[in-house]
């Protein structure tokens, strides 16, 4: 028998073309609507079967990524409780020429990632969220190709280097090797890890998490 679920939204719109959205998704899920609500059908081996809701929950996160458009996936049980929290987003669209995805577990925690670091108050769990992602496709960080060595003061990093850089500011403490050492100069900050106490420090830090954000949407918009 199959698992359904109702698809809670995060505000108090259903912000989506459920058209558009049905096509996202594979055969083994149904997108219906009834009475005003709308809920999935999960093909499963019985009417509760909690091994579906990462089914689910997947397409959700990659609905998440690609329209800003938060949905929540509640079983559809005897009893069901459940605090609603409500937050507004500036919601995008699906592309018209959107499919079902590949998955693979790799796409699965990016997207899980994502979802987690987008909600993120601390600008430090941001950043360590984001590289994670970047990480997960460029798991090599000593790879020159994939993270091009900083060696000129006058520029900018390579982005997934300078990822990689903010992500040491944030992790590490103590003194600082030569490639961050040099970066901190760059930012204007002493070569000392662990700063987190000092608002420059923060303020820094907070300038620069913008481009590991942009890199860790570009490794996942790869991918979908």
């Amino acid at each position: 028998m199959p698992t359904r679920y109702r698809l809670v939204p995060e505000g108090h719109n259903f912000d989506v073309d459920l058209a558009l959205f049905r096509c996202t998704l594979p055969s083994s899920i149904l997108i219906e609507e009834e009475n005003g609500d709308v809920y999935a059908t999960v093909d499963s081996t019985g009417p509760e079967d909690s091994s579906t809701q990462l089914m689910i929950d997947r397409e959700l996160d990659r609905l998440f990524f690609l329209t800003c458009v938060r949905l929540r996936a509640e079983m559809c049980r005897s009893t069901v409780m459940a605090t609603l929290k409500i937050r507004y987003r500036v919601h995008g669209y699906l592309p018209f020429e959107v499919r079902p995805q590949t998955w693979s577990d790799q796409l699965t925690l990016q997207l899980r990632l994502w979802a987690i670091a987008v909600d993120a108050g601390d600008i430090y769990l941001r950043a360590l969220l984001f590289y994670q992602i970047i990480e997960l496709s460029y798991p090599d960080t000593s790879d020159a190709t994939a993270y091009p060595p900083y060696k000129d003061l006058l520029l900018e990093p390579h982005p997934r280097t300078e990822s990689k850089l903010i992500r040491h500011l944030v992790v590490h403490a103590g003194g600082a090797k030569k490639q961050t050492s040099k970066y901190l100069q760059f930012l204007g900050l002493p070569p000392v890890l662990s700063n987190l106490v000092h608002p420059e420090w923060t303020g820094k830090i907070a300038e620069r998490v913008e481009i590991i954000e942009r890199q860790a949407r570009e490794v996942i918009e790869s991918s979908i």
